[in-house]
């Protein structure tokens, strides 16, 4: 069959289905940025994050002046005080503390990343004796249940020890791979025997919100976290030698 015998079949609509093709076409861009807005918000409400405050460690002073303990952010001791600030404040998200790099503990001063935040300082003792000192990691404020998805890391001269809030599942202990907090608000105190004049010890805080602890849920979004440290004397050290930890 040629094309000129082929017949033509015109197309038409009606006034109605053109109407209808038209609101369809205002419809139809605006239920996709609809369900886009949707999917954004979905996800900014799914994303746990916690705020924090400046995080100081200070010295408590102690009576004897033969005793002198102080800070610094460097090893040289080349600016010292008896309480240093790191201002720390973020709004970070939940993570795989297995993510965290390796170097935390390689950085002075404040070294925060991402969703994380991170503080390393040197501890020394200037006096004229060996003392024994304590120091104790607690939290100075937390909102909305949140310790309990926190993991603080506290490194002592290169050693460290992740610390989390007990279970609550049901099964007494601590999270896997952590020690429990000593209590409520104190995270960790221990007492170092025997430290020795001009001996430095070094400190490094990190903390974050651990994505995989089952307490990690929504309700505890826009919670605060806010932890501090002190360090002081408990006494002259009964021997003058090494110093350790008990």
């Amino acid at each position: 069959m040629s094309r000129e015998n082929k017949t033509l079949i015109p197309i038409r609509r009606t006034a109605t289905e053109v109407k209808r093709y038209r609101v369809l076409m205002k419809i139809v861009p605006a239920a996709i940025i609809v369900s886009a807005l949707v999917l954004i918000v979905g996800y900014v409400v799914s994303a746990l994050y916690m705020r924090f405050g400046a995080f100081t460690v200070s010295i408590n002073k102690f009576d004897n002046l033969d005793y002198s303990l102080t800070l610094s952010e460097s090893r040289g001791f080349e600016s010292f005080s008896s309480r240093l600030n790191a201002e720390i404040s973020e709004t970070i998200t939940n993570i795989d503390g297995e993510t965290l790099p390796p170097y935390l503990d390689n950085i002075d001063g404040t070294h925060n990343g991402d969703n994380y935040v991170a503080y390393t300082f040197y501890f020394k003792n200037t006096g004229e004796k060996s003392v024994d000192y304590s120091y104790e990691l607690y939290i100075t404020n937390m909102t909305l249940d949140i310790e309990k998805a926190v993991r603080v890391r506290l490194y002592v001269d290169g050693e460290y020890t992740d610390y989390a809030y007990p279970r609550t599942d049901g099964i007494e202990g601590p999270e896997p791979g952590t020690v429990a907090f000593q209590t409520g608000n104190t995270i960790v105190k221990k007492v170092v025997r025997n430290f020795a004049p001009e001996a430095i010890t070094k400190y490094t805080i990190v903390i974050w919100l651990e994505g995989n602890d089952p307490d990690c849920v929504d309700k505890i979004l826009g919670g605060e976290f806010k932890i501090d440290m002190t360090l002081e004397v408990v006494g002259e050290a009964a021997t003058d030698i090494t110093n350790s930890a008990t």
